[in-house]
């Protein structure tokens, strides 16, 4: 069976498998089997600003209803975050968002969320990829076209709005924010928000065309939300990706800040105040030490999950953790939403700053991450790295040299033949030879196999 779900959805170029119009409405087959029996069920989808998401859109539509769920809506576009909260809010038995993320415009993908809005479990994943697999050789397949019946709820964009409204917990009359809202996902509900809270705001990007998502701007391409910081001399910069469930920011000096940044800031202020339940803070493997080591000094443990949000989110289940992310920017703040929101998080900032009246830089100046290289070598196949002695021990050797002052996370990529190598440590140089020198050995080793 083909492994269609990565680390967060189905994604792949609309139009090629998994993404062609066969298999799109083999998901929507496979997606009405868990959505409550035939003729009841209630499905919820959004979309970014990408110009494959309608037709994307249509075809699971018409795979849903030729299976007889009896409730399709649409969004239109909206935030992944919202898709989840307006699932929940509204009763919805599963939420669809239709989008890539950061990727390029030609691509997308297809983000599942249960009915109480949570991203679906893996074990859920592998039981909608197999239905998927068997709809795919279906006639079912050629015969669900025509009328749907979705109807559009756009309007209940203005109940995610007010949720938002209501997590700023005080005005931000003071503040000069600027927005680049990705060509994407946030382009009309974000500078609504930071305006209806009193925001002084300059928006960019925001002339969606059905192919500029992403394109040189956004959470990837900080360079134009740093000019429009620095240049109309605003106190705080908020870059999101395509579908907005992640953010960047920019201090008023023009510094550019991560996920590891935020959570740094947050996890103070919320410990000081005596908000911080569960008094720790979920990252991943890809965390900072630097992080870690300066959370440890404020007396809060970090613990680390594999990459992706979801897995985030169970750890913090699981410790009772309300506040975790990624250096990306997904950061999530489980005791107001279900999963990363890049508006929520800037909201959530931009109270910060109006409270405390410190600036982005003086909230962050006690956090300076340790210099990262990342690397990585194309594998002719991906074995085990416990299952071989000898890889075990050219990575060990490669850890030794870093000490107590470094770390080094080795793993192959999900989605391509890649071995990824990450360092980090107080001395870049010193971070550079171990990558350098476990490059070569790696390389030798897989040549050896051949």
């Amino acid at each position: 069976m083909t492994k269609l779900f990565g680390t967060d959805g189905i994604r792949g170029e609309a139009g090629c498998f998994p993404l062609d119009e066969k298999t799109v409405c083999a998901i929507g087959l496979a997606l009405a089997e868990f959505a409550g029996p035939p003729g009841a069920g209630s499905i919820l989808i959004g979309k970014d600003t990408r110009e494959s998401g309608p037709w994307i859109a249509d075809r699971l539509s018409q795979g849903l209803a030729y299976r007889g769920v009896s409730a399709i809506h649409d969004l239109g576009v909206m935030p992944t975050a919202g898709l989840a909260y307006l699932t929940r809010a509204r009763g919805y038995d599963l939420g669809i968002m239709i989008s890539a993320s950061h990727n390029p415009y030609r691509d997308n993908g297809i983000k599942l969320f249960s009915g109480q809005g949570f991203k679906i479990s893996d074990d859920r994943e592998i039981e909608i990829e197999r239905s998927i697999e068997s709809w795919r050789t279906s006639p079912a397949v050629s015969a669900c076209r025509g009328s749907t019946g979705i109807d559009q709820r756009a309007s209940l964009a203005s109940d995610y709005l007010d949720f938002l409204s209501r997590q700023a917990g005080t005005r931000l009359e003071t503040l000069r924010v600027g927005l680049d809202v990705c060509n994407g996902a946030a382009c009309l509900l974000a500078p609504r928000l930071f305006r209806q809270l009193g925001g002084e705001v300059t928006v960019i990007n925001d002339r969606p065309d059905g192919r500029n998502i992403n394109r040189n701007c956004g959470s990837l391409h900080l360079e134009g939300l740093t000019r429009a910081v620095t240049t109309n001399s605003l106190d705080l910069g908020v870059a999101f990706d395509g579908d907005a469930d992640r953010a960047l920011f920019v201090t008023g000096s023009g510094k550019c800040l991560d996920g590891d940044h935020i959570l740094y800031a947050l996890s103070r202020h919320w410990k000081a105040n005596g908000t911080l339940a569960g008094g720790q803070v979920v990252g991943t493997i890809m965390t900072n030490l630097a992080l870690e080591k300066a959370l440890i000094r404020e007396g809060i443990p970090l613990i680390r999950t594999p990459v992706g949000d979801k897995h985030v989110q169970q750890a913090m289940q699981a410790s009772g953790a309300v506040l975790g992310g990624e250096p990306s920017g997904h950061i999530i703040l489980s005791d107001l939403h279900t999963t990363g929101d890049g508006l929520l998080t800037a909201v959530k900032l931009a109270e910060l700053l109006v409270r405390s009246g410190a600036s982005l830089d003086e909230l962050v100046s006690g956090y300076r991450p340790f210099p990262q290289v990342l690397d990585g070598l194309r594998v002719s196949r991906k074995i085990p790295i416990d299952q071989s002695p000898e890889l075990s021990r050219l990575i060990g050797d490669a850890r030794a040299q870093l000490s107590d002052s470094g770390r080094m996370v080795v793993r192959y990529s999900g989605t391509e033949p890649l071995l990824r190598i990450m360092a980090e440590g107080s001395e870049l140089a010193q971070v550079q030879t171990a990558v350098d020198g476990l490059k070569a050995e790696v390389s030798q080793f897989f040549n050896s196999l051949e």
